[in-house]
């Protein structure tokens, strides 16, 4: 294991399968790398909360929609930010002890983002965008019974004004083990140079 471990960010909106990829990558990362892949993403995070974790007026606070827009904004509210933070911050901690770390996130705003950035300054970086058709997107909420309907699709939007990932994959018709090879794939790549 090298001094520094990597920091794999799986970024994408709600219902995109984030967390089914991860898990399905921390089985297979044997296969490319020695070690555990410790998960220190949103869910991990929203997991310390305990049952406070789903009080999302305090995490997300959506706004109203421009006046050509379907969906609503979403930013973090005060909780959220700090939370975030946070998780920035373990996530590189557990790097540069020389953990390979995975994140499930949402990068939706240049704060976050910027963040994201400052917390992990000097450590090695995979971000693998997950995307999915957003007809898919709203299926899966209504199928999940999400109290927030339209939150998948405005996070997939806000997204496109992001910095493009190193990798992006499409969630709408692939299965999580096709995921998971072309991330192995990636990190193999990486750690062969």
């Amino acid at each position: 294991m090298s001094d520094m471990g990597l920091v794999v960010v799986l970024d994408g909106p709600t219902m995109v399968g984030r967390t089914t990829t991860l898990h399905g990558l921390q089985r297979a990362w044997p296969e490319v790398r020695s070690g555990p892949l410790l998960e220190a993403g949103l869910d991990a995070a929203l997991a310390a909360f305990g049952p406070s974790a789903r009080r999302w007026a305090e995490l997300v606070l959506p706004s109203a929609p421009p006046p050509d827009a379907a969906h609503p904004r979403v930013t973090w509210g005060p909780l959220g930010r700090e939370m975030v933070a946070g998780m920035h911050r373990v996530a590189a901690a557990w790097a540069r002890s020389g953990m390979d770390v995975a994140m499930d996130h949402t990068l939706f705003n240049h704060a976050t983002v910027a963040d994201l950035q400052e917390a992990t300054a000097g450590l090695e970086v995979l971000h693998i965008g997950l995307t999915c058709d957003a007809d898919v997107l709203e299926d899966r909420e209504r199928e999940a019974g999400s109290r927030t309907r339209g939150l998948a699709v405005a996070q997939l939007r806000a997204r496109r004004d992001q910095p493009p990932p190193d990798l992006l994959l499409d969630t709408s018709e692939t299965t999580t083990e096709e995921l998971v090879d072309a991330i192995l794939a990636e990190v193999a790549a990486r750690t062969r140079r």
